[in-house]
């Protein structure tokens, strides 16, 4: 597998086109296009919340049926919470922009994020629509994904190439998510392109098996967005032999799909609202595999841990208590936590391990906060980020 420069006009067959409609009052571009020349496998993941944009449920529809072509996304409104509409608001978009691209109607899926509650301004967004298919080209992979941030502070994108049956392939991603950062999936935009010729099956488990391992291990402060939608869309335009489930043409496929969605994953918590620290917590010896997951989600969510990190105050007690609060059973006397690679609790006490060695450890932009229960064979991994104060200023003023 080689990382190469790009995003999600890498693969072949697809082109990307980004333009202003007036929804952020910046001016800033605020709308996008994903297109490919050819009909696509793809497959989807969407929010849990019960709560969800219109977007999410039109567009979860279609990818049921496992055939897409392009998606338009649009930032700063989340077509979500003003009634019956916000259905017939997607239907007339992607309608338009199919007929601007000649395509069937159910060959577009949307995508919106943004501000929950206010209409989406459809006429604007229409007023675009051809200057948005008009700009379509391989090299506004970078403008794509850019145009989809709301708080994002950074673009967020990546490409790999992999050899399959003696074929390039190609797997190209963007991603945005800065807040309302909560599994499973995060606020979270992504969307993920291929030129492997896959089989539907095979892609929609692949996908599957990634989003579980990447965007739903990550957390920035507890809450679930309405909007969330990872899409990934296959134009078979390497023409490697057909991959199927569980071979080795498979396993290889799925492995850079995975790395492809844990850098775009860590990427996101990288950039959490006012973050300035990452921060991997990872429980081993659970009884339970769902043991394992409720701690490291529970410590990844508590805010004391969090602002403990971003004042680079080692307090392990915090973590201890954590653990404790989760509702799991743990045995305490058993408990070890270790700090990077330095071990703060063993046996359910304290360690004389150096204060200032610790201060150091928390002056590091990545932090390893690893839990072990020492009661089974099971772990999980969760990704967060530190609460600053900045998170509170930026989700004060987020509307104004």
């Amino acid at each position: 597998m080689k990382v190469i420069k790009g995003g999600v006009t890498s693969p072949k067959g697809f082109k990307a086109g980004a333009v202003s409609c007036g929804i952020k009052r910046s001016g800033r571009n605020d709308l996008a296009l994903l297109y490919s020349a050819v009909p696509c496998a793809c497959a989807g993941t969407f929010t849990t919340n019960r709560v969800r944009s219109g977007s999410v449920v039109f567009t979860e529809r279609l990818v049921k049926k496992g055939l897409g072509q392009a998606i338009v996304v649009n930032s700063g409104n989340a077509n979500c919470c003003v009634g019956k509409k916000e259905i017939g608001d997607a239907k007339e978009i992607t309608a338009l922009t199919a007929r601007k691209l000649g395509l069937k109607r159910e060959k577009v899926l949307i995508a919106s994020t943004g501000i929950i509650g206010r209409a989406l301004p459809v006429d604007k967004i229409k007023k675009k629509v051809g200057l948005l298919v008009k700009h379509l080209n391989r090299a506004n992979a970078t403008g794509f994904a850019k145009a989809i941030m709301t708080t994002d502070t950074v673009h967020k994108e990546i490409a790999v190439k992999i050899n399959i049956g003696g074929k390039v392939v190609t797997i190209g991603g963007a991603a945005k998510g800065s807040g309302m950062l909560c599994p499973n999936m995060a606020t979270m935009l992504a969307f993920i392109t291929t030129d492997a010729s896959i089989e539907k099956s095979a892609l929609q488990n692949s996908f599957k098996e990634c989003v579980s391992d990447s965007f739903n291990r990550i957390t920035v402060d507890g809450d679930m967005s309405t909007n969330d939608t990872a899409i990934i869309f296959a134009s078979g335009l390497a023409l490697n032999k057909k991959i199927k489930k569980d071979t080795k043409d498979y396993f290889k496929f799925l492995n850079a799909l995975k790395f492809i969605l844990s850098q775009l994953a860590k990427k996101i918590v990288l950039d959490g609202e006012g973050a300035t620290r990452f921060i991997e917590i990872n429980v081993i010896g659970a009884m339970h595999k769902r043991c394992a997951e409720v701690i490291a989600r529970h410590v990844a969510d508590s805010n004391l841990i969090k602002t403990m990190i971003a004042g680079g105050d080692p307090n392990w007690g915090r973590v201890a208590a954590s653990v404790g609060s989760s509702r799991i059973d743990v045995k305490q006397n058993k408990v070890d936590i270790y700090f990077g690679n330095k071990l703060v609790m063993k046996n359910g006490a304290g360690t004389r391990v150096s204060r200032k060695a610790l201060l150091d450890l928390f002056k590091k932009k990545e932090i390893d906060i690893t839990i072990d229960l020492k009661s089974g064979k099971n772990s999980f991994k969760v990704w967060t980020c530190d609460l600053t104060e900045e998170y509170v200023k930026i989700n004060a003023e987020y509307e104004t």
